[in-house]
């Protein structure tokens, strides 16, 4: 089995435009039924978590098994708060092929270039592109990136509790040109923007829907575990169109956990859909009104990232 470390992975990933649209069809293909994906591993630990992702699919040469683990806390010790590693196999033979040790990288990538797909899809067209990020750490970094390119933008507003990474969010996107403008509040930032991206661990709904432009789109990323939440349960009962990275996922624990399974809320349930249905014909649906992306994350973009980084 061949290692790869993170500085080789650096070098072989592929541009955002081209990973964006490798991330586009592995969703569409997993809405399409082409992957086989058991049930997410999750393991709380004492100050974070622990997430096993793995599957196989029919259109891709190697299977994968994803570790994701990390502590909210690691910064105070000099660590990284996440890390990753992906196990890659041979579909054929069953045999383990690759270690890549990623710390991470990949599902950094990989997350970010969805929320740029999914920003792109649904506002790429309009003249109106204010994009803002609540939560400034490694994926708020990621993120801005990713969506100021697809977009074509140049500015992003931010939110943090916490000052340093406002700071360090402010410098790292200077190096791309990027200018980052604080709001100094929630309220404020949901105001003044039509792309909206949520990347906290938060356990309470912060985002109220009497704050938001009446066409805005929410990619919603830190609810990816039973309990935690970030949009208010009227975020979801207003929006006109609710997307899914995955159904089954979603409605266990991403944002859809505490309204899709309610009986006395099936509105909720006729107006989600997963994004490979939606990306595949997206004329079937109208995008107008509030628009909401529940992302969990899932086994296929770890795969089909996997595979594009072995095949560069």
């Amino acid at each position: 089995m061949e290692i790869i470390n993170k500085q080789a992975i650096e070098a072989n990933l592929p541009d955002m435009s081209t990973l964006m649209a490798i991330i586009k069809q592995c969703y569409i293909d997993y809405s399409d039924k082409k992957y086989v994906v058991p049930a997410v591993g999750h393991m709380p630990l004492p100050n974070g978590e622990l997430h096993i992702k793995y599957g196989i699919s029919d259109v891709q040469k190697y299977a994968a098994i994803k570790i994701a683990s990390g502590s909210y806390t690691n910064h105070e010790i000099g660590l990284p708060n996440s890390y990753g590693c992906i196990m890659v196999i041979n579909a054929n033979t069953g045999f383990p092929e690759y270690m890549l040790q990623d710390e991470g990288i990949l599902t950094d990538h990989r997350t970010a270039a969805a929320g740029a797909l999914m920003a792109q899809t649904m506002i790429g067209d309009n003249s109106a592109r204010t994009f803002g990020i609540v939560g400034c750490g490694i994926q708020g970094y990621f993120q801005s990136v990713y969506t100021c390119h697809a977009l074509g933008i140049n500015q992003v507003l931010a939110y943090d509790i916490k000052p340093e990474n406002i700071q360090s969010l402010t410098e790292q996107l200077a190096k791309h040109d990027i200018e980052l403008v604080l709001c100094k509040s929630i309220k404020a930032l949901c105001e003044s923007c039509d792309v909206i991206t949520t990347v906290t661990p938060s356990t309470s709904g912060y985002i109220i829907y009497d704050w938001l432009k009446p066409n805005a789109h929410i990619n919603a990323f830190g609810c990816d575990t039973e309990g935690k939440q970030e949009l208010t349960e009227n975020v979801l009962q207003n929006a006109s169109l609710i997307l899914a990275d995955s159904l089954a996922q979603c409605s266990h624990h991403g944002e859809l956990q505490y309204l899709y399974n309610d009986r006395s809320q099936q509105h909720i349930k006729r107006k989600s859909t997963e994004f490979g249905s939606f990306l595949k014909d997206q004329a079937r649906f109208s995008t107008s009104g509030l628009t909401i992306a529940d992302f969990t994350g899932i086994a296929p973009q770890d795969i089909a990232i996997a595979n594009a980084v072995i095949k560069q």
